[in-house]
């Protein structure tokens, strides 16, 4: 039969390292619930890129994977989306401070390459 420790030292440490596995697990799963991609270098090679000053709607459509460069005159950011449940978002949640001056909506469709 085998032995395991019943000390508080080693009740410490198994509990110790059960909480790290859990507060690390959202990490381990990579898309987090309040995820909605990451920004990238502008050398990456672009989907798509939409002038945020000339839209004519309040809106864009992009698909997961998408990687989209944002312009808005002379400033510029590049975003790749990876978004959990291709969740509709605001672009002013993962642009810079003030390049977005009206709610301009993300719609994001799933991509042929997904499963499930």
């Amino acid at each position: 039969m085998r032995q395991y420790p019943t000390s508080k030292t080693g009740i410490a440490a198994s509990l110790a390292l059960a909480a790290g596995i859990a507060f690390s697990a959202p990490a381990l799963a990579g898309n987090s619930g309040d995820s909605y991609g990451v920004a990238v270098s502008s050398t990456t090679a672009a989907t798509k890129t939409v002038d945020v000053s000339s839209l004519k709607r309040p809106y864009i459509n992009v698909r997961c994977g998408d990687v989209v460069v944002f312009r808005n005159g002379d400033r510029s950011f590049t975003w790749k989306f990876d978004v959990k449940g291709h969740r509709t978002f605001d672009l002013a949640k993962v642009a810079p401070q003030g390049f977005v001056t009206s709610p301009l909506k993300v719609y994001v469709a799933g991509n042929d390459l997904e499963i499930g």
